[in-house]
């Protein structure tokens, strides 16, 4: 519980002293524009009431305070009161740190214990299922629905409850098996590399779902998993000249196919300003022709990416498993790699994608991240 200790003000600044040690200077202007009073901001919504250049420039006039609250009077006779709680929210370190999202990263099929295996029921019907189903989500990137009906209509609820249908080119619902609905290496039975869906699109699906329906007559078609993340740490850490490069160059993608065409370009590693991961854009098969103004950048963009593939190619590194018909499995297309081996008979998949704000959404409403 945050308690007020002591107050001052100085050059247009006001500085709280906690209880607990902890001193957060607030600006004038910041402390007029975070009045929580019923004409600044409506509570219900959780919405200022005013545009940001209606806000007056005015300057503290008087300060009253107790431990739980601060009252401020101002130059045209305006009052401000701030709950103890809400200002200690403001320590800058405190508030980034917050929002920042603590992935547990993995290698190999060790994980396969740690993540989410819920069934269906429970993740549907129970607030304690959902958080289990997002907060592996978080952590690992990867949950794993159970005893699914096998159909798509089964398939859909369970997506609408990781956020609802994501709709793009390929559909809301998709249902897919070696015919050529797509000119996209996923409709054939070939190996694919592991990589990231999307890389074409300006923001890419937040979570792939998928549910094998049937997979009759035939073998193979095992699914591989690697954690993105893990294999770009350790390419920080063993090639850093690399890392550095795929942080700061754009990658073209692109996706071609009668009526669509789709191009974007972006870091394969993304980072925030704290230098965290944030996302990985890597997909062998979508990167588009490009130009380059230098040998040297043309050397770099290979043996980045070749080197960073080795990570992600390496079995020691991947999770490899079999989707069968009833289970659903859920990844973070951000930051998780899937591929799968080649395959040989009748195998239908289903599946869908939820865009990365509402699966967030999903997680927040949970109080699992802010």
């Amino acid at each position: 519980m945050a308690v007020l200790e002591t107050i001052s003000v100085l050059d247009k600044v006001l500085t709280v002293k906690f209880q607990n040690g902890t001193s957060i200077a607030y600006e004038e202007f910041w402390l007029r524009d975070h009045c929580r009073c019923s004409t600044c901001y409506h509570a219900d919504t959780f919405q200022r009431a005013h545009h940001l250049l209606q806000i007056p420039d005015v300057n503290i006039s008087n300060v009253k305070y107790d431990k739980d609250q601060l009252t401020i009077t101002w130059s045209d006779n305006h009052e401000s009161v701030y709950k103890a709680e809400f200002l200690a929210e403001f320590s800058y370190d405190k508030w980034r740190d917050s929002r920042r999202l603590k992935p547990i990263m993995w290698s190999g099929g060790d994980v396969a214990d740690k993540v989410t295996k819920i069934h269906v029921d429970e993740f549907l019907n129970s607030v304690n299922g959902a958080k289990a189903v997002f907060k592996s989500l978080l952590d690992y990137g990867v949950a794993l629905i159970e005893n699914v009906d096998v159909s798509v209509e089964a398939t859909e609820a369970v997506c609408n409850a990781l956020g609802g249908v994501q709709h793009t080119m390929f559909g809301g619902m998709w249902e897919f098996t070696t015919t050529q609905d797509h000119a996209d290496t996923a409709y054939t039975n070939l190996p694919l590399a592991v990589h990231n869906d999307n890389t074409y699109f300006t923001e890419a699906a937040g979570l792939q779902i998928l549910h094998c329906l049937e997979h009759s007559s035939g073998s193979g078609g095992e699914t591989l998993l690697v954690d993105g993340f893990y294999g770009a740490t350790r390419l920080k850490n063993e090639h850093h000249d690399d890392f550095e490069f795929l942080t700061n160059f754009d990658v073209e993608a692109e996706y071609l196919e009668d009526g669509h065409h789709y191009r974007y370009s972006a870091p394969v590693i993304k980072l925030d300003k704290m230098k965290d991961i944030t996302q990985i854009r890597f997909n062998v098969y979508d990167r588009s022709a490009m130009a380059f103004p230098n040998d040297e950048e043309c050397r770099s963009y290979y043996r980045s990416l070749r080197n960073l593939s080795r990570y992600y190619e390496n079995p020691e590194f991947q999770w490899k498993f079999k989707l069968k018909p009833g289970l659903v499995m859920v990844m973070d297309n951000f930051r998780v790699l899937h591929g799968r081996t080649g395959f040989n008979g009748k195998r239908v998949l289903c599946g869908s994608y939820v865009s990365r704000s509402d699966w967030l959404n999903k997680a927040r409403a949970l109080r699992l991240i802010q």
